[in-house]
């Protein structure tokens, strides 16, 4: 859980993408029990959650934002991504199989997808919470 009981995603790979609001969607290795957590919040229309560079109880992480869920978060095989699913996810592949080795995963194999904008930008624009701080 994030700040406020709110859910939280780090970005610590792809904090430039996601402070630059280029990135729309992220795609995770998520048990699934996780995934009902992200589609229970999704459910009781507990939309807003927190954005980090890493997991809040590493020393150093930040709260860079918040973002606001747009679609109910679900499973995909990897495959299935689209040329504008790519570009969502901030431009940073232009294959999936370039996406694959970019996360160290398959073609085939099954991931979370969560759809997002941001509600609340990082760095100089925004409010940054350090771990520990609330």
């Amino acid at each position: 859980m994030g700040t406020g009981g709110m859910m939280f995603i780090s970005f610590s790979k792809t904090e430039r993408e996601y402070r630059t609001g280029n990135k729309r969607v992220t795609r995770r290795d998520w048990k699934l029990t996780h995934l009902a957590r992200w589609q229970r919040v999704w459910d009781e229309g507990r939309l807003v959650h927190d954005a980090w560079t890493a997991l809040p109880f590493v020393p150093g992480a930040e709260r860079i934002g918040q973002f606001k869920l747009t679609r109910r978060p679900y499973r995909q095989r990897l495959e299935e991504m689209t040329a504008l699913d790519l570009f969502e996810e901030g431009d940073m592949c232009r294959t999936v199989d370039e996406f694959c080795r970019l996360i160290g995963k398959r073609p085939a194999d099954v991931v979370t997808v969560v759809w997002f904008e941001p509600v609340q930008k990082g760095g100089e624009d925004g409010e940054r919470v350090h771990a520990g701080s609330g």
